[in-house]
């Protein structure tokens, strides 16, 4: 099929969701279980600087799924907040995507969950592989959901009722949807993450793979076989395609989403600005205050939180609320 032959599949695919739609999506999310089973620690390595790091796996929806969590020096006997980090790409974690200094790295258990498919790597000379199909921002909740079930089970420090979610470019899609879906979430911050898959920028790119020019971005080969060629080869219809776009767009399930921080540079060219201006109209629109929601544009920038001048500071101040909650505090939904 030539791309100017794939506009009425296009049309079809990319037409508004309806709330029938957005309906189904939360109640397939309301069956699925992402509870954590068979909990082990994997290894467990202790620095005076860095505090104790430790690979825990779990099984989640039938598979064995591996994540690292690092809790600070001088930790034990106290409670502290926690921190879900989604990483990027798909190169899967390592011992990078932590914070290393800082109030995160001093004050906060850090929760770093791999993905299904993906390597979890430490050091050089040792990783973990979780097992399963890949299934970019929407299983990969299930995931991040099942390893901080397993934390809060299993390591004391963790407190249960401070816990916020951050990712990076994939990693904050998947940050979004999982304080969409997770209620133990008090706080999200995104940086540059996918909102919507049905914007117009979005079906651009689908034109593209449709004429074999698939983008090289994280996920884009997992759609454009799940969705775009399935529906060209008559392997999927185009309800189900629609479902896979749906449930990995964090707009129309916004109004569960808690207190939120996003970051987005407006040159950037893998992630386009039109998903963070989506996702502040769609807040806006429900009258978010700015206590509740706060978007930070960056001119000129790219793809990258190093492009994002400033950044790291508004992101700190933001998780302090949660860290260091006051009465006034409270999560609305």
């Amino acid at each position: 099929m030539q791309p100017a032959q794939a506009g009425p599949m296009l049309d079809a695919l990319f037409a508004p969701p309806t709330a029938a739609e957005i309906a189904d999506v939360e109640a397939e999310w309301a069956r699925r279980d992402t509870g954590a089973q068979g909990y082990r620690v994997e290894h467990e390595r202790r620095d005076g600087r860095a505090g104790r790091t430790l690979v825990v796996s779990h099984t989640v929806g039938g598979v064995r799924h591996y994540g690292a969590v690092r809790v600070p020096d001088g930790a034990e006997g106290r409670r502290l907040p926690v921190l879900v980090i989604n990483h990027g790409g798909e190169g899967g974690a390592t011992a990078f995507h932590f914070f290393h200094s800082g109030p995160v790295a001093r004050e906060w258990v850090q929760v770093l969950p791999s993905f299904r498919s993906e390597r979890l790597r430490l050091t050089p000379f040792r990783a973990w592989t979780s097992e399963g199909a890949p299934s970019p921002w929407d299983r990969d909740v299930d995931d991040s959901m099942a390893l901080l079930s397993s934390v809060l089970a299993h390591v004391p420090e963790a407190d249960s009722g401070r816990v916020a979610v951050l990712g990076r470019s994939r990693g904050g899609g998947v940050a979004l949807l999982m304080a969409a879906r997770d209620r133990r979430v008090k706080a999200v911050v995104d940086l540059y993450g996918p909102t919507d898959f049905f914007l117009p920028q979005v079906r651009t790119l689908a034109q593209r793979a449709v004429g074999s020019r698939i983008p090289r971005l994280p996920g884009a080969g997992y759609l454009a076989d799940s969705v775009l060629f399935a529906l060209r080869d008559g392997r999927t219809t185009v309800p189900r395609a629609r479902r896979e776009l749906l449930r990995r767009s964090v707009v129309y399930f916004a109004d569960g989403l808690p207190p939120a921080q996003a970051h987005h540079g407006t040159d950037d060219r893998k992630v386009h600005i039109a998903h963070g201006d989506r996702l502040d109209a769609v807040l806006r629109a429900q009258g978010r205050d700015s206590t509740r929601w706060s978007y930070f544009r960056y001119p000129g920038a790219g793809h990258g939180a190093r492009h994002l001048r400033g950044y790291r500071r508004r992101v700190e101040a933001f998780l302090r609320r949660v860290s260091h909650p006051a009465p006034s505090d409270t999560r609305a939904r």
